[in-house]
């Protein structure tokens, strides 16, 4: 990042590429351990999810992507 994030939140932001038939057990795994899901609206090409930190970490796939 190039600015910290207010408060030192948030310092992560990783993108984790896993086959499309695997995307939603990883988001729901991510969830059940606690994670909270950011944003959606880009699914299937990914979902962002963070952890009680705010770091932050997206599941994607090759699908919907142009």
């Amino acid at each position: 990042m190039e600015e910290p994030r207010p408060g030192g939140l948030g310092a992560i932001h990783v993108a984790v590429w896993v086959p499309y038939d695997e995307a939603e057990a990883r988001v729901a795994a991510a969830l059940a351990a606690g994670g909270r899901m950011v944003r959606d609206e880009f699914a299937p090409a990914w979902w962002t999810l963070a952890d009680a930190a705010g770091n932050e970490a997206d599941i994607a796939t090759t699908r919907g992507r142009d």
